[in-house]
This record gives structure tokens, sequence and C-alpha cells, in this order.
């Protein structure tokens, strides 16, 4: 990818980005900008004839048949925020002390890690110009689940996704997939196993969970992964929505 599309320019905002260098996979340059500046260093090392270190990194991977990986590190920004967190970023790479810190092993992601945490280009294009899902003229029976408020109780997707919901058990299980989705996108798909949604725990409500697999499937990703999905009718807060 060399250019946004013109939606997802008119909707980042103020980004900081990272050049990475493909012939090492380490990050050579740290920016802030908005809508196409972390392409236009590429584009200036083939059209500017000054010499600096960081077009001559992009020179020497472009002469190995090669291109400079980017990389959006937070957007959604305001000019002042995308200032911050390029400067600490900076430091933080720069400063003596922290040379080992890419060995740690237990670090989680972010709360924004689906919103405005690090992603590639390509993922970033799929969140300001993804696809909507027609709900209506799908091949398949989707049960869908909201995990705008459990996600960050859990370090994993499924856990977030499988428990603990009121639903009906039996409608639930005509579903043919448990899609996972978050600020409106779906980000992960389900298939549960032959035991279906079973009894977890009561409080006010007899809530359910099921167990399952991930599903990695291509032609059922194309379908649905990274798809948006429909606003619910105002007013509607229950997280659960059956697709069928």
């Amino acid at each position: 990818m060399e250019v946004f599309s013109q939606k997802t320019q008119e909707s980042i905002g103020f980004y900081v980005y990272l050049l990475i260098n493909p012939l090492d996979n380490k990050i050579f340059y740290v920016g802030k900008g908005q809508k196409n500046r972390v392409f236009e260093h590429a584009k200036a090392s083939l059209l500017d004839l000054e010499t600096n270190d960081k077009l001559d990194i992009i020179r020497e991977i472009i002469a190995k048949g090669q291109k400079v990986k980017y990389y959006i590190l937070r957007h959604g920004l305001s000019e002042k925020e995308a200032f911050i967190v390029e400067s600490s970023f900076i430091d933080f790479l720069t400063f003596r002390d922290f040379k080992s810190v890419a060995n740690i092993t237990n670090i989680i992601a972010g709360h924004h890690q689906w919103d405005k945490g690090i992603k590639s280009v390509g993922e970033i294009e799929q969140i300001y110009n993804c696809k909507l899902l027609d709900i209506h003229n799908k091949p398949h029976k989707l049960l869908c689940i909201n995990i705008n408020k459990t996600y960050h109780r859990y370090t994993d997707i499924y856990e977030a996704t499988r428990k603990s919901w009121v639903l009906n058990p039996d409608k639930a299980n005509e579903a043919d997939y448990v899609v996972a989705e978050y600020k409106g996108i779906i980000r992960a798909i389900f298939k549960v196993n032959s035991r279906g949604w079973y009894f977890y725990s009561k409080d006010q409500y007899n809530r359910y969970c099921f167990e399952g697999n991930r599903v990695e499937e291509k032609e059922i990703c194309e379908l649905y992964l990274d798809k948006k999905l429909p606003d619910k009718l105002k007013g509607s807060a229950n997280p659960i929505r059956y697709l069928y």
C-alpha cells in the first residue's frame, strides 16, 4: 500500500507512524502527520537529491527490490497529542537503558489496541474504510456478540466472547457461527462445538456460555472478518444480536 483511500485520509486525524526496514526488521524512523504523510518519505527518496540517513536507508531498501514497512503507532489524535506520542516514543527507543525491552514477554496489549493501538497501514485502511456487512444477504446464520464491555476483562478475545451471556440457548444453537463485534466491526469468528450453549451462572438472570474454536478458513473470513455491522436501533443496548 502506498496511499490511503480518501475516506481514510478524511477520518484518521493526526497520527504517529513508524518506518521499518525490511532488511533487518528494525525501526529507522518515527514521525507524525496526517493524510498520506507516512508514505511521502519513500517518494522523496526517489525525487530528492538530498542525502541523509533516513533517505539513504529507503534508497537501499528500494535498490534491493524491497519496500518500506509502514505501521501506525497511534491515530485519531490532535496535533498536540501526536507530538507528545512521537517525542515520547523517540525518547523510549533511543534511551540507552531500554535496549533489552524487546525481551520482555509478558506485556499485555493496551486497551486501545483495536481502535487506536499500533497497526499496519493495511489494518488502518480496514478500520476507516471497512465494508458494511449486508445482514439480509449472507449464506450463514450469525450470532453477533458485542464485546465492548467484556474485552478489557480478558487478554484473549475468545474468553471475552464465549461467556457469560443472557440469551436463548435454543435460538443461539441455531447459529452457524458466533462473531465477536468490537466498536461496530467483526473482530473474530468462532464455531461452537457439539455441546452447544450451556448454563454458566445465575445472578438476576440465567447466563450461558459456549466452547469452540476460532474460525480461520479463508472463505469464511473473507465473508465476515473486519466487516462493519449496521448500527443498532436507537435505544437497543442488548449485546446479543441474532442475525437470522
